[in-house]
């Protein structure tokens, strides 16, 4: 995820993204680092969250709507030391595939949240009965449509697709823009 971040962060552009190396650091796993020509710093700290994605069998029914891919993701506590959260979920697009493939081939389906965005999430995601689900999950057949499969109360699979890092690294930039 660092070296992604690097690439949508260039250091050309004055971004740094350093891994803290001690594991005294609780609620971060990344700092990213704007330094401006005058001197001045911004700072942002992510949490990163990594789910691995699931392929989904063919549904029986035609009028079932399911996605090729999910991720399942473990509901957490949103903690104070990041201001933002990486939800990550790495897939192989075409997993039939027999033979040996490079590093770039697989795909990745990264949600990028505030932590004020992150906090309203994690208060929302209820089971059908209204109780706290202990699971979050989202579907998706490629990084174009993202929904939220699991978590929602009401099971409208919530359009998510707006949070994918590509489409909110301006967010970010945003935050780190120095004066």
């Amino acid at each position: 995820m660092a070296s992604r971040l690097q690439k949508l962060l260039p250091k050309s552009q004055g971004y740094s993204v350093l891994i803290p190396l001690s594991r005294q650091e609780k609620g971060f796993d990344l700092v990213i680092i704007k330094k401006s020509p005058s001197g001045l710093s911004r700072v942002a700290t992510i949490q990163i969250k990594a789910s691995r994605s699931y392929d989904q069998t063919p549904p029986k029914r035609k009028t079932t709507k399911r996605h090729r891919f999910r991720t399942w993701f473990n509901r957490f506590e949103v903690p104070r030391e990041a201001d933002f959260f990486l939800l990550f979920g790495l897939y192989a697009p075409d997993s039939g595939k027999t033979k040996k493939v490079a590093r770039h081939w697989y795909k990745d389906c990264t949600l990028l949240f505030t932590q004020t965005e992150m906090k309203s999430f994690m208060a929302s995601c209820r089971t059908r009965a209204g109780k706290p689900d202990r699971m979050f999950g989202f579907g998706f057949d490629d990084e174009h449509k993202v929904v939220q499969t699991r978590g929602d109360k009401d099971r409208r699979f919530k359009d998510y697709t707006g949070f994918s890092l590509s489409r909110r690294i301006s967010v970010l930039k945003k935050i780190l823009r120095t004066p």
